[in-house]
């Protein structure tokens, strides 16, 4: 039986169908069929593997999806401060999707992989495909884990322990711009099994040049305590440009952290302490105009569990630059709101205060700087959800 092609591909002259119409037709919609198979096959398998977890193989697929309105006043141009009002994608964390794997080995080793991806939720983007995790590795309970590949530096993963704002658009991350955020590419990854309540973790990295060590040299560890209501953590990092400098405060520079926090019944308290350093021939930069070399950076903060369902959260953070940067506080105030174990919504209002040469932004990022020694206030709100 010949199958009638809706579209036809080809025609005589005299009107009728090309009886090829019809057989392309039907290539066509079999192998579109072929892949919907192929692809209800694999989101099977995957939510198969996410049940398996419990014996130590499987894939489970896991994300977080967020998205809310941003305000931000002050922000200067050349022709006069201005305010922004948009869509925010990333204020309160980044969105990302990612699938995490195991095998078991035997005697307690585990194959395992991790990837995982940043979304921007306004415009549906990714790019590339898997910008924080592309990891592979083996694990042992006794041992630890060595992961080799993509990874979220051991500064962005430990710092939202010991921050009051958990590395929000306006937290510890601000007066740094963001130096504490991201991925390191081509690394190697250990993190130790905890003994009594102390962990270790390390991080490694190069750009491969052949010749030089110190090009796009990366080079990590993360200490942590956490024990009943007590939690410590120590962070170094160092990051190189691809001539094996630390010419860029923000950048390209060495990263000293120390912080902790206490629980006492629903009020839990944060403090911490970050050096910033950067080599002498330190080049200005939009976000660091005086070549500074030397950022030091102190908060104190607090979230309150006031309802079941609601957390409020509050910092303080104080940074000062030497060669003439000046300094600045931010002051921030936030609150979260469950309205399931996977869905919330958010809010967090925030002011920073700058001295005369200071132009620290009220969110980490150098696009809403305000001019020298002006204040500046801003706020977002949005919703959400894990999955």
């Amino acid at each position: 039986m010949r199958l009638r092609s809706t579209f036809p591909i080809g025609n005589n002259n005299d009107g009728r169908d090309d009886s090829r119409a019809g057989g392309y037709r039907l290539l066509i919609q079999e192998s579109l069929i072929v892949k919907r198979i192929a692809l209800t096959a694999l989101l099977a398998a995957s939510a198969g593997g996410a049940c398996a977890q419990s014996a130590g193989t499987g894939i489970t697929l896991y994300g977080r999806a967020v998205a809310g309105l941003d305000y931000v006043n002050g922000i200067a141009r050349p022709g006069g401060d201005v305010d922004t009002f948009r869509f925010g994608s990333n204020q309160y964390g980044v969105s990302f999707w990612g699938m995490r794997g195991a095998e078991d080995l035997g005697g307690g080793l585990r194959g395992v992989f991790n990837l995982e991806g940043m979304i921007t939720s306004g415009t549906g983007r990714s790019d590339p495909l898997f910008n924080r995790r592309a990891q592979v590795g083996l694990a042992s309970n006794d041992w630890g884990t060595l992961l080799l590949g993509r990874a979220m530096s051991l500064t962005d993963d430990e710092s939202g322990a010991i921050d009051p704002m958990g590395l929000q658009a306006s937290s510890v991350a601000t007066l740094v711009y963001g130096r504490n955020w991201g991925s390191r590419t081509n690394a190697v990854t250990y993190n130790s099994p905890v003994w009594g309540g102390l962990s270790v973790r390390a991080q490694a990295g190069s750009d491969g040049v052949a010749g030089s060590f110190n090009s796009g040299k990366q080079l990590s560890a993360a200490v942590k305590y956490a024990q009943g209501n007590l939690s410590l953590t120590g962070i170094y990092e160092e990051l190189r440009d691809t001539q094996g400098r630390m010419d860029n405060l923000y950048v390209n520079s060495r990263q000293y952290t120390l912080g902790g926090s206490y629980a006492l019944n629903n009020l839990r308290l944060f403090a911490g302490y970050n050096l910033t350093v950067s080599s002498g021939d330190t080049v200005a930069t939009p976000e660091n105009p005086y070549a500074a070399t030397r950022s030091q950076m102190a908060w104190v903060g607090a979230n309150y569990r006031l309802l079941p369902a609601l957390t409020l959260l509050s910092g303080v953070y104080y940074a000062t630059l030497n060669n003439g940067g000046g300094h600045g506080t931010l002051v921030t105030l936030g609150a979260k709101y469950d309205l399931s174990k996977r869905t919330s919504l958010y809010g967090t209002v925030a002011s920073v205060f700058n001295s005369r040469n200071a132009t620290f932004s009220v969110e980490a990022s150098p696009d809403t700087m305000p001019g020298a020694g002006a204040n500046q206030q801003g706020a977002y709100a949005g919703i959400i959800h894990l999955f």
